[in-house]
C-alpha cells in the first residue's frame, strides 16, 4: 500500500486516547486502511480483531461474531472466572451457536457486555475492533429487525466504550452513518451514539504518491511511455483523481490497449472507462445510493444540484447554484437545498471552497462521469 504510513500512524496516536469513525467516499481506500493495520499491529500496547460486517443483518449475528474472533483469547483465560460462560450455562449452551435462536435474541446485550468485561479483564493490552461496513450493518439491523434493534446495537456500543477505558471501536464502511442516523431520528431517536468518536477522514493520495503508485504500476506491467514516465505517471494520477482505485483500473486498461502510453491515452482510457455500458468502475452506485438512502424529496433537489455542478465549469456560490436548480425545479426553497447540499458534502460528493463557500465535485471522475451520464 502507497502513501497511507502518516494517516496509519495518525489513526494508532488517537486509539490510544479514543474509538474512530473512519469516513470517505467509496473506494477511496478505507478498508485497504484498517485491514493493514490489524495485520501490523504495533510489537506492545494492542490486541485486534477485524471483522466486515456486510450481510448481518440482527444483534444476535453480530454477537456470535464477536465471540468467535475472541473465542481464542478467552480460551486461554481461566473459565471459571468468565462472566461470559456462566452466562451460557445459565441459558443452557454450552457454546453460543448451540442456544436456541430465542434466547439468544432475547439476551444479546447481557452476552455482549459479558463477553467484552471477560476480554478487557483477559487482556491487558488496549483492545480494538476493526468493523468495516458497521454503517451498513446497522441500516440492515433497521430493516430486518427494526428500528428498535438498530438504535440499541448503536447505544450498546456506545455504552461498552463508556464502561471500558482500554476498549476501541474502529467502524467503516462505504455508507455513511449520518445517513443511518438520519433515518432512525424520524422514528425520535435522540440519542447521540457516536459523539465520543474522532471522525477521521481517508483523503486521496497526495500527488506525488499517487503517481508514485502509477509509476509503480506502469513499471510492473512494463509498459512503455511516449513521454517521460514520471509526467505519464501524474497524468494517471491526476485522471484518476489521485484515487488508488481509479489509478488501478486505469492502468490495467491501458495495458491491455497494448499501445505507448502518453497523456492522450490516459484521458481517452479514462474517458473508455466513464463510458463503459458494462460500468465496471461501478460508478452508477453513486446514482444508486441516493434513492436508496435519501429521502423522495431530497433524491429530487440532490439530483438537480448535481447535475447543475457537473455541467457548469468551475464551482458555484449557493445563489446561482439556487437559480440553476430551479430551472428543474421551479418550487425548491433556499433551505431545503441547503439541507441537501449539506448531506451531499457529507456524501463525499460535493465540497466546498475555503475561502468563497462555492460547489463543485470532490472528486474529479465523479464529476466527468455524472456530466457523461446525466447529459
Amino acid at each position: 500500500m502507497v502513501g497511507r504510513d502518516p494517516l496509519i500512524q495518525q489513526l494508532w496516536q488517537t486509539l490510544e486516547r479514543q474509538s474512530v469513525l473512519l469516513t470517505s467516499e467509496r473506494r477511496i481506500g478505507k478498508s485497504t486502511v484498517v485491514r493493514k493495520m490489524y495485520k501490523e499491529v504495533p510489537e506492545d500496547g494492542f490486541r485486534c480483531f477485524y471483522r466486515d460486517l456486510e450481510g448481518l443483518s440482527a444483534p444476535e449475528e453480530f454477537v456470535e461474531r464477536v465471540y468467535l474472533d475472541v473465542k481464542d483469547v478467552l480460551d486461554r483465560a481461566d473459565r471459571a472466572k468468565l462472566q461470559f460462560h456462566r452466562l451460557l450455562a445459565e441459558l443452557g449452551g454450552a457454546e453460543i451457536w448451540k442456544l436456541k435462536l430465542p434466547h439468544l435474541q432475547q439476551r444479546w446485550k447481557d452476552l455482549l457486555a459479558t463477553l467484552m468485561a471477560d476480554l478487557c479483564r483477559a487482556e491487558g493490552r488496549m483492545v480494538v475492533f476493526f468493523w468495516d461496513e458497521l454503517p451498513l450493518f446497522i441500516h440492515d439491523v433497521k430493516l430486518k429487525s427494526g428500528e428498535r434493534a438498530a438504535m440499541e446495537v448503536l447505544d450498546v456500543l456506545r455504552s461498552l466504550r463508556h464502561h471500558h477505558e482500554r476498549l476501541r471501536m474502529v467502524f467503516t464502511g462505504s455508507v455513511g452513518l449520518h445517513l443511518v442516523l438520519k433515518d432512525l431520528r424520524k422514528k425520535r431517536y435522540a440519542n447521540a451514539p457516536t459523539n465520543d468518536l474522532r471522525t477521521v477522514e481517508v483523503p486521496p493520495l497526495e500527488p506525488e504518491e499517487g503517481a508514485r503508485l502509477a509509476r509503480l504500476l506502469v513499471e510492473g506491467e512494463g509498459l512503455s511511455c511516449v513521454e517521460d514516465r514520471d509526467s505519464v505517471a501524474g497524468r494517471i494520477s491526476e485522471a484518476a483523481g489521485h484515487i488508488p482505485f481509479y489509478i488501478h483500473w486505469l492502468v490495467a486498461r491501458l495495458a491491455v490497449a497494448n499501445a505507448p502510453v502518453s497523456g492522450e491515452a490516459v484521458d481517452a482510457q479514462l474517458q473508455s472507462l466513464i463510458s463503459d455500458s458494462d460500468d465496471p468502475a461501478d460508478f452508477g452506485y453513486y446514482r444508486r445510493r441516493l434513492d436508496t438512502y435519501y429521502d423522495r424529496g431530497e433524491t429530487v433537489l440532490a439530483l438537480a444540484a448535481l447535475d447543475a455542478v457537473a455541467a457548469h465549469q468551475g464551482p458555484l456560490g449557493f445563489e446561482g447554484l439556487l437559480n440553476l436548480v430551479r430551472h428543474r425545479q421551479q418550487s425548491a426553497q433556499p433551505e431545503a437545498l441547503r439541507d441537501v447540499l449539506q448531506l451531499l458534502e457529507r456524501d463525499h460528493y460535493l465540497m466546498r471552497g475555503s475561502s468563497d463557500g462555492r460547489y463543485g465535485f470532490r472528486h474529479s471522475p465523479v464529476q466527468r462521469w455524472w456530466r457523461f451520464a446525466r447529459a
